[in-house]
């Protein structure tokens, strides 16, 4: 959707000189649990959503996960209504304040403005 009200002009630099994205982010403070997809044995980590968008959002974490690492992000039990599991590849990994780390990810498959919707309801 090229008018979306999620999407802003590639040409807007508001965000800083480097910084090329096309999706706006919404700011989050929200604790959910993540694990490594495909993993039913690994332990839940519990993180902190600090911004999401339609293609992407960043973590911050005690757990250290590897860049490429595929991850489910959101409570596996859901309900009828809430914002669903999402999938998405660790595409950058750096040091927080408070010996956390902050991780960028990447959804595989890019939420719809409903389904950005229902997560930032939920999860805000």
């Amino acid at each position: 959707m090229a008018n979306s009200s999620f999407r802003r002009p590639v040409t807007d630099t508001s965000a800083g000189a480097g910084d090329h994205r096309v999706w706006l982010r919404f700011p989050s403070r929200m604790s959910t649990v993540c694990h490594s997809a495909g993993s039913d044995n690994e332990s839940d980590w519990l993180v902190q959503v600090h911004d999401v968008s339609r293609r992407g959002l960043k973590l911050l974490s005690a757990h250290k996960f590897e860049q490429g690492t595929m991850i489910n992000i959101g409570d596996a039990d859901d309900d009828a209504g809430k914002a669903p599991v999402i999938v998405a590849r660790v595409v950058n990994i750096s040091a927080a304040p408070e010996g956390k780390w902050a991780v960028d990810c990447a959804f595989l498959k890019e939420l719809s403005e409903g389904d950005l919707l229902a997560w930032l309801k939920e999860k805000n």
